[in-house]
């Protein structure tokens, strides 16, 4: 008895540990699950993407895209970046026009598909990517800067 408990224990964890790493740095991230776009724009295509998850209710999500933006326009045609919103447009649609450019789009997430497969537990959350769609660093946003940015990528 205690080896078929042992045995489902050790599976059981195995599970759980599978679902609470959706992203490993060097591998390919998740397909993003975009319903639509703000103004019908996506961001045009670059050798780094930055995904940004979004959500109205995070009092750091301006500050985080006012951040990325300005790493944007430093970083040239280097960088583009996906804001990820959660919500329905006519809800945010006002907050992120503004950030609506050449180098960055913001996509709806209705289902909400993206931010699970992600593994979103916070916010401001973010992935950047290579041109090849492989994890080159997540976390906090806010932490991020131009100069990190291209010694990441270097």
């Amino acid at each position: 008895m205690k080896n078929v408990l042992l045995i489902f224990l050790f599976v059981l964890s195995g599970a759980c540990g599978a679902q609470a790493q959706r992203i490993a740095l060097g591998e390919r991230v998740p397909e993003l699950k975009i319903s639509g776009w703000l103004e019908g724009r996506q961001p045009e295509a670059a050798p780094l993407t930055y995904i940004e998850f979004y959500h109205s209710s995070n009092k750091e999500g301006i500050r985080s895209l006012d951040r990325l933006k300005a790493a944007a326009d430093e970083l040239g045609g280097r960088l583009r970046i996906v804001v990820v919103a959660q919500e329905s447009e006519e809800k945010v649609a006002a907050i992120l026009r503004p950030y609506v450019s050449q180098r960055i789009g913001v996509g709806f997430d209705a289902s909400g598909r993206s931010f699970a497969n992600f593994g979103v537990a916070y916010l401001p959350f973010g992935v950047l990517t290579d041109a090849k769609n492989r994890a080159l660093w997540m976390g906090n946003s806010l932490q991020l800067t131009p100069a990190f940015i291209e010694k990441i990528a270097e």
